[in-house]
């Protein structure tokens, strides 16, 4: 297995000790240990961060020393998609992104999967285009935001610094609200936006022949 592949690998890998840390910090929420809290958000936020650093880095690797293989080209995809929708569905249980939100997110990936397997069935390839692209890339930032409000909420209360005076008084939960919302709303337009693009440039799949 070259290194491009072994990132993509590690990535996945990463899934199961990343559910760990941003559920174990929602426990401890619940439990008012806030300073528990924040060390584990914190630790998932930079988990997050190399996780986002490794899918960009092994596109490069494989490009720049010509080795794009067909396992790459499955564990790549696979990767990010197993990474994004274990995070949305965990910050939709910690009560960050509205569970229809992560249900749009998730079914698009369904319906393009699926869109693929029609177009390998009729012996062609439908490549990743720029929108599919940004949308990822919209994603991964909506979820990096997420764990830095939760991590940052969590070290404020440790510090007793929240609700009051930061929520109370400096407007800290209507900037918390717009600062999930706005990448909340980019991922969305790109998340439909590039599913109605891929069905509609080949809507000729659903023609019977």
């Amino acid at each position: 297995m070259n290194l491009p592949n072994q990132l993509s690998s590690a990535r996945i890998i990463a899934v199961p000790f990343f559910l760990l840390l941003i559920m174990g910090g929602g426990y401890y929420e619940t439990q008012g240990a806030w300073g528990t809290a924040a060390i584990l958000h914190g630790a998932a936020l930079i988990l997050t961060v190399a996780v986002t650093i490794t899918d960009w880095l092994d596109g490069k690797i494989a490009r720049d020393r010509n080795l794009i293989t067909t396992l790459g080209k499955l564990l790549d995809p696979l990767a990010d998609k197993i990474f994004v929708a274990a995070a949305l569905i965990a910050l939709s249980s910690l009560g960050l992104i509205p569970a229809w939100a992560v249900v749009v997110i998730i079914s698009r990936e369904f319906l393009i999967t699926g869109l693929r397997s029609l177009a390998t069935e009729q012996g062609r390839i439908i490549p990743a285009d720029r929108l599919g692209k940004h949308k990822t890339g919209w994603q991964l930032a909506l979820i990096i935001t997420a764990i830095f409000l939760l991590t940052a909420r969590a070290t404020l209360t440790h510090l007793g610094h929240w609700p009051a005076p930061i929520a109370t008084e400096y407007h800290g939960k209507t900037i918390f609200l717009a600062m999930i919302w706005i990448p909340l709303v980019v991922t969305l337009y790109f998340t439909i936006h590039s599913a109605l693009s891929y069905v509609w440039g080949n809507r000729d799949l659903f023609t019977e022949t």
